[in-house]
């Protein structure tokens, strides 16, 4: 054979086997990643294949990723295990209805690959170890109770209520689907914040911590001031570290360790908020829930609606919040031009923006004589497919119609159905909210004070502490206190 032939012989097969490299290496996918419950943590995983080196893993929970970027929890695996390559992440237990978000990197021969897998609800994971709360079933009204609900209608009518976790029989058009009477407080029901809002546009001046507690069948919220929560630290000079305790799940570093700095304090009030996060949601709805608001300067309940996964974003409100009712707990306060907002004044609606001066744009209101706070009410929220219509003591005083999509506050809300961001899952939170930025704007006035911090000013919170002389007097009846928590399906 000619020397010209076996060049060409050994450049047609160095292009067979390049053309095999290529092919190979092509045509490689990252497999799913697959998550585990375990005892203490869970396990994350994909299959061993041909090639692969390397493996990483970044699982956020109830958290999407924006992009490739480093995870609430990350390891990096460099051998793989009976055939596949994992890696347990102790110490971090899964709670019902956590969402899992992960994205994987996987070298496989000398090219990386990333993927981002769909998300995975726990209670829809497999496995021996699946939290209890997963296969809990709200109980049954006791037959002594009388309810204010719509005659029952046949099962074979569709009801628009979505479940979670799903009833193991048919949700009926208005069947009683969640209660919460607080002869006890149920923790397996109910989870308690421990965290410190996120430093942004709409940052209340809390700590969320303590239990609440009952009494006579009712839940009591009370805020209390910071020197009787840690009188060893000083408000002004201290580190606060709870890490072991946080549920912050957006950003940890802020949400669960506190540091003082120049103007910067540790929250002046500690309060407890509840949820039933890891228990409870739902998708359109009757929602009653009797209290009496607190009365006090700068008090603010929180009767809430929270998206059980954030789908439509994961900053602000993109995802969207509902309040049931919200009042001022001021006995007066004034809008510099002169309108009355106080306790007299009660609002309800959805809240998606941060912005004081855009939080009533999707509010409907009621004005009346007396405080809020001085009786027992019952706050009424009917969440369709089609609308939100707010009711007190069962009378309707405000309605809000679909299409939130084009105030153009999201572009995203576009891709939902009509009533996006209000077309997901949502979950019940009880708690109070004290000062901030997103619920008292500039310049407003009470019966002999002005409002003492300015919004966004890195000294706000400092000068709302204080002027704790001025607001603490009028906290007379700062409790949040809720008799009931139902909801009805439609």
């Amino acid at each position: 054979m000619s020397v010209d032939g076996s060049l060409q012989r050994e450049k047609l097969l160095l292009r067979l086997l390049l053309c095999m490299w290529i092919v190979e290496v092509r045509c490689y996918k990252v497999p799913a990643a697959i998550v585990e419950p375990l005892e203490n943590g869970f396990r994350v995983f994909i299959p061993d294949e041909r090639g692969v080196k390397r493996v990483d893993f970044n699982v956020n929970r109830n958290r999407n990723f924006t992009d490739f970027e480093e995870g609430e929890f990350k390891a990096q695996v460099r051998k793989p295990q009976d055939g596949r390559w994992q890696h347990d992440f102790v110490r971090a237990p899964l709670r019902a209805h956590d969402t899992v978000y992960i994205w994987t990197n996987v070298q496989h021969g000398n090219a990386i690959y990333r993927d981002q897998a769909l998300p995975q609800q726990v209670c829809q994971l497999a496995g021996d170890y699946l939290p209890a709360n997963c296969t809990l079933r709200i109980s049954t009204p006791r037959s002594n109770l009388v309810h204010v609900t719509s005659p029952s209608l046949p099962c074979g009518e569709e009801s628009e209520t979505v479940v979670s976790p799903p009833p193991t029989n048919p949700t009926c058009k208005g069947k009683l689907i969640f209660e919460e009477d607080f002869d006890t407080l149920n923790e397996s029901l109910w989870l308690h914040e421990v965290r410190a809002p996120l430093d942004n546009a709409d940052a209340e001046f809390v700590l969320y911590d303590g239990k609440a507690r009952i009494r006579s069948g009712q839940l009591i919220i009370e805020p209390k001031l910071w020197s009787s929560y840690r009188p060893d630290l000083h408000i002004t000079n201290a580190h606060l570290d709870l890490s072991d305790r946080c549920t912050g799940t957006h950003n940890r570093q802020k949400e669960c360790v506190l540091l003082t700095s120049g103007p910067l304090i540790l929250p002046p009030v500690v309060v407890p908020r509840l949820s039933t996060k890891e228990s409870f949601g739902f998708k359109f709805g009757r929602v009653e829930i009797r209290a009496k608001l607190p009365k006090g300067d700068w008090l603010v309940p929180l009767l809430l609606l929270e998206p059980l996964m954030e789908s439509y974003g994961q900053t602000g409100y993109e995802s969207g919040q509902l309040r049931v009712a919200m009042t001022r707990g001021n006995d007066q306060l004034r809008l510099p031009h002169g309108k009355l907002i106080d306790g007299r004044t009660l609002y309800a609606g959805a809240v998606l923006s941060t912005e004081a001066s855009q939080r009533e744009d999707f509010f409907v209101q009621q004005r009346r004589s007396t405080h809020f706070g001085d009786d027992f009410h019952v706050y009424g929220l009917i969440w369709t497919s089609q609308s939100l219509r707010f009711s007190i003591d069962g009378q309707d005083y405000g309605e809000l119609l679909r299409g939130f999509a084009e105030s153009d506050l999201n572009a995203s809300w576009r891709r939902g159905g009509p009533m996006a961001p209000f077309d997901r899952m949502f979950y019940i939170t009880l708690g109070l909210s004290v000062g901030g930025f997103g619920d008292f704007v500039d310049e407003l006035r009470t019966a002999n004070f002005e409002k003492p911090w300015i919004n966004k000013h890195p000294q706000a919170k400092l000068k709302f502490w204080q002027s704790q002389d001025q607001w603490l007097p009028t906290w007379k009846k700062p409790k949040l206190i809720v008799d009931y928590v139902r909801v009805y399906a439609i």
